[in-house]
């Protein structure tokens, strides 16, 4: 008698297959360099402060060393005003299976996280030298939290194949210097707090952001929102500055807009024009 599957079982098979054939430190992106693994990681890691942070809470065996198999363990690296200061990450692209990054208090000026393919969260808070912040590439859901991106010129996500939620804000009406946005495909956007110094950082993740829900909008600095192309948006809030060039927002007939619209400069509430277009 010929052995009966049914497709279920097939399907099962065909996953363990594979997943059989992935490790836990497969190459992210083929366009990458690969990564060529020490015997201690720690030697890869130039930065005092956070070797000793990860000598501190990922060296398992207290040998004063870190093993691939304890850099791969590592899921969590949370480093918010701890002491010794650190001036870099270099050395964290070895934490392939990272999926939470929890950082604050640093003065690191670049942030390269495009081999860390599983991150799933990016928290920042009181980075003021950072200037370059370039994303992981792969498909995990994403979320990054940037409470006050101050000096940030350069955002890269060109490889961030599943955004969902974005949150680049400033404290106040203080101005900022983003005026790079890389971010090819917006459609998975859920949440958008976005503040840059020109427009085409908005028109970037705007015009492609089919499934935005929320969006906070901070100092636009052309004189026509358009959001035609956001036909989820549920809550919307615009803020300007006294002397906006802004007067009016372009919004699709459909849109939810449950949350309402709410506009306001650093006075209080102001008001714009408003176009429905189809």
């Amino acid at each position: 008698m010929k052995p009966y599957f049914s497709w279920k079982t097939l399907c099962l098979l065909l996953c363990l297959a594979l997943l059989a054939g992935c490790s836990d430190d497969e190459q992210p992106d083929p366009q990458l360099p690969p990564l060529v693994w020490p015997d201690d990681v720690a030697t890869a890691i130039p930065d005092e402060g956070f070797r000793a942070h990860c000598l501190r809470f990922f060296d398992e065996d207290k040998d004063g060393r870190l093993s691939k198999e304890e850099v791969l363990a590592v899921t969590v690296i949370s480093y918010l005003y701890r002491w010794p200061q650190i001036h870099t990450l270099e050395g964290i692209a070895y934490f392939s299976n990272l999926e939470r990054l929890n950082l604050g208090g640093c003065t690191v000026s670049a942030l390269d996280l495009r081999y860390n393919s599983r991150l799933e969260v990016i928290y920042l808070e009181n980075l003021e030298s950072l200037t370059v912040l370039r994303g992981p590439v792969g498909y995990a859901p994403l979320r990054i939290e940037f409470l006050d991106i101050c000096n940030l010129k350069e955002l890269d996500l060109s490889g961030c194949g599943n955004l969902r939620k974005l949150h680049l804000g400033v404290k106040g009406t203080l101005g900022t210097t983003l005026t790079s946005v890389v971010l090819p495909d917006a459609s998975h956007l859920q949440y958008l707090n976005i503040a840059a110094a020109n427009q085409a950082s908005y028109d970037t993740l705007l015009a492609g952001a089919s499934n935005l829900v929320r969006l906070y909008c901070h100092f636009y600095p052309g004189e026509v929102l358009d959001l035609s192309a956001c036909a989820k948006l549920d809550e919307l809030v615009v803020q300007t500055t006294s002397g906006s060039t802004l007067r009016k927002l372009r919004l699709r007939k459909d849109m939810p807009l449950n949350g309402g619209i709410y506009i306001c400069d650093e006075n209080g509430v102001c008001s714009l024009e408003i176009e429905y277009v189809e």
